[in-house]
């Protein structure tokens, strides 16, 4: 299965994945953006220094989300990916519940958001714009 994935050794915790993933996905005027990589703060060893790593969805090969799932808001495409089918999302959080990793998260209208591949991109020719955007190499498509 495909997956983008992060050597948290090589993040630099400056969060360009993130800006870049809002950006492939919503208007700039959209002031309820949600992105579909998750970012969490850590601390560096002893000190008191904070930093950001990012994760995403691991489009795992047996799904527990895409088998909770009782609308049709989730699909494997062609690549391996699971995907949001955003118009079948009632908003019922049972694939929040499902996932392992507390990956899927819910926008404003209490719709499915979490990561892509960003299929539109790739359909162009074009890698995925997290890593695209990723300076340090951290992000990788799998």
């Amino acid at each position: 299965m495909s997956r983008v994935e992060c050597d948290k050794a090589r993040c630099s915790g400056c969060l360009a994945c993130i800006v870049a993933c809002l950006d492939q996905h919503y208007d700039e005027a959209d002031e309820h953006a949600v992105p579909a990589r998750i970012y969490e703060m850590q601390k560096s060893g002893d000190s008191d220094f904070e930093t950001y790593v990012t994760r995403s969805c691991l489009h795992c090969e047996e799904a527990a989300c895409l088998k909770a799932c009782r609308f049709g808001a989730l699909k494997r495409d062609e690549r391996g990916f699971v995907i949001p089918v955003r118009e079948n999302c009632k908003g019922c959080k049972m694939c929040l519940k499902a996932c392992p990793y507390d990956v899927p998260r819910f926008d404003s209208e209490g719709k499915i958001v979490k990561c892509d591949g960003c299929s539109v991109r790739v359909a162009m020719g074009l890698e995925p714009a997290c890593i695209k955007a990723c300076n340090t190499g951290a992000l990788k498509l799998v």
